[in-house]
């Protein structure tokens, strides 16, 4: 009797953190991103690139396919903004750029504590992979010197200058179809059919944004991270 009145409590537990088993998900997830263009412009005097802040939005599907191990894919949107500045007094350029990119990830992922799959409650989970993103848009506005209009104080006049690029003419050279890699951390909370997470994604480019490389892009490619809200249906 004793044996039974400790085991009782112990199973009901147990029955209660266990969900019914499931393979696949369907995940939307949304939140901010934060973007860099990662060049080289250590031959450009007083030039840097400043990071800025974007938006996310993703739909993944996600299939458990062996114990804790799950692969997913999806599609995306995500716009990422960073800033072009010349840092001296004379000048003051600078070209804040909004672009939007089509994201589609493939990745492999592990739960390390507890699988949603299988168990209610806490989760988290750990994924890698890469994606293609195709180039969708670029906005920029920019500030500018206007040459012809010099000061007492050795200052130029300014002109505020914006425009979305023409992928058509593409004067700049750009690529449209990029690559690199990813790696993410989510920590969820599972209900019977139902997920909720957060996630942090950083996000490597590998592709060069220009088609040549000239002495002021010898390498050029986006350093992104996304921290998002998600939920998730489990069938």
């Amino acid at each position: 009797m004793i044996l039974g009145i400790l085991i009782i409590p112990v199973s009901s537990s147990a029955q209660n953190n266990t969900a019914e088993p499931h393979n696949f998900k369907v995940i939307l997830d949304g939140g901010i991103s934060r973007s860099i263009l990662n060049s080289d412009v250590s031959n450009l005097i007083h030039t840097c690139y400043n990071a800025k802040y974007g938006a996310s939005a993703r739909a993944f599907f996600e299939y458990n396919f062996y114990k804790d191990f799950v692969v997913s894919s999806g599609v995306g949107f995500i716009r990422k903004s960073y800033e072009y500045k010349k840092t001296d007094n004379i000048t003051g350029t600078r070209t804040l750029y909004n672009d939007s990119f089509i994201n589609i990830p493939l990745n492999v992922g592990f739960y390390i504590f507890n699988n949603p799959y299988y168990e209610k409650g806490v989760w988290v989970k750990l994924q890698f992979g890469g994606y293609y993103e195709y180039f969708a848009k670029m906005h920029r506005k920019g500030t500018y010197p206007i040459f012809s209009e010099l000061k007492i104080d050795n200052t130029y006049g300014m002109s505020e200058v914006e425009e979305v690029y023409d992928f058509k003419k593409n004067e700049n050279h750009l690529k449209r179809h990029l690559f690199g890699l990813e790696g993410s951390a989510q920590i969820g909370y599972a209900f019977d059919n139902l997920d909720i997470f957060v996630a942090y994604t950083f996000q490597y480019g590998l592709s060069d944004l220009y088609m040549a490389k000239t002495s002021a892009n010898k390498k050029t490619g986006f350093l992104s991270e996304l921290v998002s809200l998600g939920i998730a249906y489990k069938f």
